[in-house]
């Protein structure tokens, strides 16, 4: 998958294509002598693009790069139907870069990947509960068969396919059409779940009891549906609702409206039951990776014996091989390993209140704030007693022991809720290569960056960082996706949908 995804993306940017469609259409025009602007584009690349899963992030990235090469595109055409004179490029200038850059090009998988595989999902919350069950939110585990997750995974492929067809078609999400057929599937999916709603039910029950406003909060035993659409709308309206209070956008600034945004949208994953809780799993990219990931198992080529190259490189022009698995794991059952997690809502974890510590060696070597893009002033003077705390809470032999079963690699989120009072939130997987080291996962800190690298890996001095003043305007709106970036710095409306 890693090849495939530097494939399609050096074909976005660089494959013959776009120059041969693009002399394509200008030698139409010259022989019609008219403008026509074929629709159907994007249509292609759009469904080579979904073909292949790629990320959000990534397929937001190679829209907007097509676009602007149609944009390119109608602006030379319309240079040309104005007759404007054209600059000839000598020969020696020219830099065609049209074609495959088989340099990006690399092993699908790394050596090591049925290890990364097994360390991710032996990561999740059931493997280290136990041991900060006292210094953690109260958990209660909900069975995940791969039955079930299979429907989840199928849903969302079949949701997914469907958006880009209404897309293509030019049809908004919002068209009443569109949306009632969208919300079918869920409907559709939730009935052969109801099994799974009830055991849903019954976790989300015991720990509504817990909690002092009666929410609950649903997770996979590795990572949380907070990216669900459903919930960023429902934080939409609860954040058009406070700037307006506020007297809108011109009376608040940018820092503020993203804390407001940060508040709202931890809020909107609380649920109150076993219904709720299945439609932000539905509704959620990184449920759907993890669970098609572990459905997935380990690919063919995970092997780093030679024997087992040679095998497979003579098997490469078949549509399925056998599973290969490395020698180490040979006789280990790589079993279904997810599960569903109920815990108890806390009101009292703020954005503020969050900090991500990085556990190399089994050593706290730094810690962040959680949310790196803003400032909390309040949290100058705190600095000391935050961090005396969270050490204090980290030394202890219980987290030690939870670290240890990570492999003494790892990221910690912590919740500082006051003097003497820290909460873990969650153990994550770090490994130096993959897992945990993007900027996003590491805050203030930069992985790639030699110096903070040395400082993560405990060979340099502990550093403990907080931001100390705003972002430049521009800075902190780069920082945004572009659903956060409509909604902090769009137009304020007010919202009469049901939340």
């Amino acid at each position: 998958m890693r090849a495939t995804k530097k494939w399609l993306m050096n074909f976005i940017f660089q494959d013959d294509v776009f120059r041969i469609d693009f002399y394509q259409n200008l030698s139409n025009f010259i022989s019609s002598s008219s403008f026509v602007w074929p629709g159907w584009h994007w249509k292609k690349v759009e469904k080579r693009a979904l073909q292949f899963f790629l990320t959000k992030t990534e397929y937001v990235r190679v829209r907007h790069t097509v676009y602007g090469i149609q944009k390119y595109k109608m602006a030379f055409l319309t240079q040309i139907k104005s007759q404007q004179s054209l600059n000839l490029v000598p020969a020696s200038q020219i830099s065609d870069r049209s074609n495959a850059n088989t340099n990006l090009s690399g092993k699908d998988v790394l050596d090591d990947e049925a290890e990364r595989w097994k360390y991710f999902f032996e990561s999740g919350v059931n493997a280290w509960f136990d041991d900060l069950k006292e210094v953690t939110f109260t958990s209660t585990f909900c069975e995940l068969t791969s039955d079930e997750a299979k429907i989840i995974v199928t849903h969302w492929e079949e949701r997914r396919a469907m958006v880009a067809d209404f897309t293509s078609k030019g049809i908004s999400l919002s068209n009443k059409e569109a949306d009632t057929t969208i919300n079918n599937l869920f409907f559709v999916a939730a009935s052969k779940l109801t099994a799974l709603v009830i055991k849903l039910d019954s976790a989300i029950a015991i720990e509504k009891n817990i909690s002092p406003i009666n929410l609950a909060f649903v997770k996979l035993s590795t990572r949380s549906p907070k990216d669900s659409k459903k919930a960023l709308h429902r934080a939409k309206i609860a954040y058009y609702k406070k700037i307006n209070e506020l007297g809108g956008n011109s009376k608040v600034n940018a820092n503020q409206r993203w804390r407001i945004l940060c508040e709202e949208t931890t809020r909107s994953g609380a649920v109150d039951s076993g219904t709720a809780a299945l439609e932000l799993l539905l509704d959620s990219d990184r449920v759907y990776e993890d669970l098609e990931y572990a459905l997935r198992g380990p690919p063919e080529s995970w092997t780093s014996s030679k024997e087992t190259n040679e095998s497979h490189a003579l098997n490469e022009s078949k549509e399925e091989t056998a599973t290969c698995i490395p020698s180490h794991l040979s006789n280990e059952k790589l079993a279904w390993n997810m599960s569903l997690v109920a815990r108890a809502w806390d009101p009292r974890l703020q954005p503020e209140s969050e900090f991500r510590g990085i556990v190399w060696n089994n050593k706290l070597t730094c810690l962040c704030q959680y949310f790196h893009p803003l400032l909390f002033p309040e949290l100058a003077m705190l600095k000391q007693q935050i961090l005396a705390d969270i050490q204090m809470t980290f030394n202890t032999s219980k987290v030690l022991s939870a670290v240890q079963r990570l492999g003494g690699h790892c990221i910690v989120d912590f919740a500082w809720l006051e003097p003497g009072n820290v909460i873990i939130v969650e153990l994550n997987p770090f490994d130096g290569v993959c897992l945990g080291t993007f900027p996003a996962s590491t805050g203030l800190f930069l992985w790639d960056k030699p110096e903070d690298q040395l400082i993560m890996k405990g060979i340099s001095s502990f550093e403990f960082r907080l931001r100390e003043q705003e972002l430049a305007a521009n800075e902190l709106k780069n920082q945004c996706n572009s659903e956060w970036r409509d909604i902090i710095y769009g137009d304020v409306v007010v919202e009469n949908e049901k939340m």
